[in-house]
């Protein structure tokens, strides 16, 4: 967790960085990515979409988007088309 983030659950005050990239409007969290990721680890599309005040159908396009784009820059580096690089990372998680 970040130092900012430490000072504000030792005070137990939110956030007044708003300026800051882990800033979120979301009290119950301290207004922090990272105090929330500390306090619930893994969350639903939906949990982050509650956070980010968006729909949980934005939080979706964005994450395919990024998952698109991590795919493509794979695949580029390793030299292997997408579909050989997602069928054997479906493959590693079926073991």
């Amino acid at each position: 967790m970040i130092k900012c983030a430490q000072k504000c659950c030792e005070l137990g005050v939110s956030c007044p960085a708003t300026e800051c990239r882990s800033w979120i409007d979301f009290e119950e969290d301290y207004n922090c990515t990272s105090i929330a990721i500390a306090k619930h680890g893994n969350m639903t599309l939906r949990e982050i979409a509650d956070r980010m005040h968006v729909s949980f159908v934005r939080i979706k396009q964005i994450e395919d988007k990024t998952l698109e784009k991590i795919q493509r820059s794979l695949s580029r580096e390793l030299g292997v088309k997408k579909t050989d690089l997602a069928q054997f990372i479906l493959d590693c998680y079926r073991d």
